[in-house]
């Protein structure tokens, strides 16, 4: 008896304009954060790992942007001059 060969199709495997599409509607605001959402969730969807990378990385980046903004808020606030008169060296007539 010979062994039967089959061809197996992989489900997981994702055709080009799915990407495509995944792209597009990770572009469109509100809309990407519902469907990162959706596809995360998803068990059986072959974009859950895509979707949950996307929002660590979000997130990460999130985090580093604002504590950048702190730190440019704190060294603005700190370069700002003194304008209280009773403690300026600078008086006016």
């Amino acid at each position: 008896m010979e062994p039967q060969y089959r061809e197996t199709q992989n489900n997981d495997q994702m055709k080009i304009m799915q990407w495509v599409w995944t792209l597009v509607l990770t572009a469109i605001p509100i809309v990407n954060l519902v469907m990162l959402i959706i596809w995360a969730v998803d068990k059986t969807n072959p974009r859950r790992n895509w979707a949950i990378a996307t929002f660590i990385v979000g997130v990460a980046g999130f985090v580093i942007v604002f504590i950048i903004s702190i730190i440019f808020t704190i060294v603005g606030v700190a370069l700002i001059p003194e304008t209280d008169p009773v403690n300026s060296n600078t008086y006016y007539y």
